[in-house]
């Protein structure tokens, strides 16, 4: 009789800046997403697995979404108002936490897998790689369901001088690039949402909480397009 039970045993985890799920993109994205490196654990042949996947550009992750504690068969995607069948997405909330990621090579030493344009939390387990095969993984009549009913924002940022000043400053002291989640976290949509930190001040000014960080910005719709100003950064 066959077991019903699948044993999976992580080969590794990644390492990274980000251990917030709230300042993590929602999927992979090779300008805003994450870097980090993967370490793979020590005496299992790995070294010899490796061999060839530095001639590749991108890798498929299979990870676990280790802080996803139960699953729901229903959730709110961070685009749209609507909820929807859970495999209709690409929540963490699954009945197998099991993810998938597109993720940019940059490098392999060793053991050491380093990759940037991620999703990933930092102590994610990975439980295997492959590598990226545009002739068979790009499928260019594919459609989106229902998310090609929903507009693609074009957010437009202007940063404020003093702003930069201060993001600079954050950067040097701390490491936290924090611009960069801003524009990761207001890409889906500069609105309140449950998954993002935001609330509202008035009718076009809006606070958002990075960490102990608040982002006061204002958003203004042009055209088909969103002008984001991030007027100051407070800690």
């Amino acid at each position: 009789m066959t077991d019903p039970h699948i044993h999976i045993e992580p080969i590794g985890f990644f390492h990274t800046y980000t251990k917030e799920k709230h300042r993590v993109p929602r999927q992979p994205d090779k300008n805003l997403g994450i870097h980090g490196y993967i370490l793979l654990h020590k005496e299992h042949n790995f070294e010899q697995a490796l061999q060839d996947l530095d001639s590749f550009s991108h890798l498929w992750i299979i990870f676990q979404f280790h802080q996803a504690l139960q699953w729901k068969p229903m959730v709110l995607p961070p685009r749209g108002k609507q909820k929807r069948g859970v495999f209709a997405t690409r929540s963490p909330y699954r009945p197998n936490p099991i993810g998938i990621s597109v993720v940019s090579l940059i490098s392999i030493h060793g053991l050491c897998i380093e990759i940037s344009g991620t999703d990933l939390l930092d102590e994610t387990p990975i439980l295997d790689i492959k590598p990226y095969i545009p002739y068979a993984d790009c499928i260019s009549e594919a459609n989106s369901g229902w998310l090609d009913a929903i507009e693609e924002p074009n957010l437009i940022f202007n940063i404020s001088d003093d702003c930069l000043v201060e993001a600079s400053e954050i950067k040097e002291k701390k490491g936290v690039d924090i611009i960069l989640h801003i524009k990761q976290l207001l890409r889906e949509s500069p609105y309140p949402h449950p998954y993002r930190r935001i609330k509202q001040i008035n009718e076009d000014m809006y606070e958002l909480s990075i960490r102990t960080w608040r982002i006061i910005y204002t958003v203004h719709e042009h055209d088909e397009s969103m002008i984001i100003t991030i007027l100051s950064i407070s800690h």
